[in-house]
């Protein structure tokens, strides 16, 4: 099992974020049968007596199938197959999370519910597999109520990942990977899943909207953007953040083809993917490939201690055509740095994002967002964390031809604790406090509290 997993996490993976932990857990298969039974009665009830939509449907579908395979691996310690020294070779790895959000109306971040408190539970599938030492595979099936969280109330059933990768030689010095999977921009990506991350959300040039407009571009005239300026029209925090930029939309998920890979004290990455880093979770399985963006990394370890990397990224912002204007037409260009020093049971970590959105008629549109965050593991299983960071923003074209705000300033504080109970169990809180200048009206406070169980 360990071989399998070591084909698609050894070295620095650059591409898929994910974390190489597996542990071994006692059964509780009865338990876990009973609920299923049960949970399949509900659902023969449900469907006779018409209580329950479509989408409510295929949640519970999802969540009685992912008892069944939880239920597999608590009884065998691992659901594998086929057998141990087969060439080919399949792990299954069910996980749940649940998050519990308390916040201002609008909430901050890319969180987007109109209720002060919301529940935000995940059900994930992993899915890892193997031909050789060679060609591997990887899926991630996701139920939730969203990828941000509560975007769909009803419950949303998706693959967030799944491509096929080939290791060229026998090391992890050039690989070639297809599908959709994390961007390798930036450092906060590699570690963003919810057993890895410190925090409950992501750092601020990942998780802010800002004033671009990706789904119109009349939006974006000097007109528009002074009226939002001048509180003629409602700000972009009152309006929805699913038409509205971020600098990089959490890690996102594009679909494409990279090539990467990593020596001792080196890694690279370079994809091709039908979505920008600012592209919305929606567009990254809807975008053709008739204008990619293009992102690239190159990290350097010098020691165990230190970890740097530098990142740029070009693509187009806009999600749709529209008369008269072509994707292509409106490009966003980035560049990042990312350090990262561990010592002890200290880790620091830090990375600045800048930004530049082309328009028709406003200028060039430039945003530059940085953090700083640490991590103090003051016990056996348990941490401190702490996350400042800031967001600035140059001055538009104004109607008149002068200057007008197009972005106000943010800065965002956050606390975070955790206690991983046991291997399989983790306990996490955060509180973050955002404030954005001139704009009384957007969210401040952001309190949240989650349990994940991975089994």
């Amino acid at each position: 099992m360990r071989t399998l997993r070591a084909g698609l996490q050894d070295g620095r993976d650059r591409s898929s974020g994910r974390s190489s932990g597996w542990e071994e857990n006692g059964g509780i298969h009865d338990m876990l049968e009973d609920q299923l039974m049960d949970d399949r009665s509900h659902l023969i009830l449900a469907d006779r007596c018409g209580e329950r939509s479509l989408p409510s449907a295929i949640f519970q579908q999802v969540l009685a199938f992912w008892l069944l395979s939880s239920s597999a691996i608590f009884a065998n310690d691992a659901l594998i197959m086929p057998a141990e020294k087969s060439v080919f070779r399949l792990d299954l790895r069910p996980s749940v999370e649940a998050v519990s959000w308390a916040s201002d109306d609008p909430p901050p971040a890319l969180l987007d519910s109109d209720d002060s408190v919301f529940f935000a539970p995940v059900l994930r599938l992993d899915a890892d597999g193997a031909a050789g030492d060679h060609w591997f595979f990887h899926s991630s099936l996701r139920a939730d109520r969203g990828f941000d969280a509560v975007t769909r109330e009803s419950g949303d059933i998706r693959l967030d990942e799944v491509f096929l990768r080939w290791r060229v030689g026998g090391d992890q010095r050039l690989n070639f990977q297809i599908g959709r999977f994390p961007t390798a921009f930036g450092g906060w990506v590699a570690g963003h899943d919810f057993f890895d991350d410190p925090f409950l959300s992501a750092p601020l040039p990942y998780s802010q909207i800002i004033g671009v407009q990706t789904r119109d571009p009349a939006a974006m005239t000097p007109a528009a953007i002074a009226a939002r300026a001048s509180g003629a029209a409602p700000p972009v925090s009152r309006l929805s953040k699913q038409n509205w930029a971020s600098l990089v939309w959490g890690p996102s998920y594009g679909t494409g083809a990279s090539v990467f890979g990593a020596t001792e004290h080196f890694d690279y990455a370079l994809e091709l993917k039908n979505a920008s880093l600012s592209s919305h979770s929606d567009s990254w399985e809807g975008n053709g490939f008739e204008d990619p963006a293009v992102t690239a990394r190159v990290g350097w370890r010098p020691d165990a201690a230190w970890a740097l990397g530098a990142s740029a990224s070009r693509g187009p912002w806009l999600e749709d055509n529209v008369p008269g204007l072509d994707r292509a037409d409106l490009q966003q260009t980035t560049i990042g740095l990312d350090v990262r020093w561990a010592h002890r049971n200290f880790i620091v970590t830090s990375e600045i994002v800048l930004s530049e959105f082309e328009t028709p008629a406003a200028g060039d549109l430039c945003a530059a967002s940085w953090y700083l965050s640490g991590r103090w593991k003051f016990s056996e299983g348990m941490w401190l964390a702490a996350r400042f960071g800031q967001m600035i923003a140059n001055d538009a074209t104004a109607p008149a031809g002068g200057d007008v705000e197009w972005q106000p300033d943010v800065w965002r504080a956050e606390l975070a604790a955790g206690w991983r109970v046991t291997s399989s169990i983790l306990l996490k809180a955060s509180y973050g406090f955002t404030h954005t200048d001139d704009n009384a009206g957007a969210g401040e406070h952001l309190l949240g509290a989650g349990i994940g169980w991975r089994f």
